[in-house]
């Protein structure tokens, strides 16, 4: 019992830091959105998955992030999954 107890945590610390080894702010860095699995024309769900962009700015959800690429035609990736470790002092309509 305590060794799958152990894994599980184990496992679930490895989740948490998977994505935060990349550096920080260049937009070639970091995981590319998969913006292909939401249909933007009808909007984003309002479910909050927060991931951190490379341009470290904290987005709602994975579909705000591809929502905002495509409104500024950038190309920010995903930084980490999570709250973001230095956020950027721009606050929009980004977070909401």
């Amino acid at each position: 019992m305590k060794a799958t107890g152990v894994f599980l945590l184990l496992s679930l610390a490895l989740c948490c830091y998977q994505g935060n080894a990349e550096m920080d702010g260049a937009a070639g860095e970091g995981t590319e959105a998969a913006c292909g699995n939401y249909d933007i024309r009808k909007g984003c769900t309002k479910i909050f998955d927060p991931v951190c962009g490379t341009d470290n700015v904290l987005y709602g959800n994975e579909c705000l992030l591809c929502f905002q690429n495509l409104q500024r035609k950038t190309n920010v990736r995903i930084k980490n999954r999570g709250m973001c470790q230095n956020p950027s002092p721009r606050s929009d309509s980004a977070q909401n």
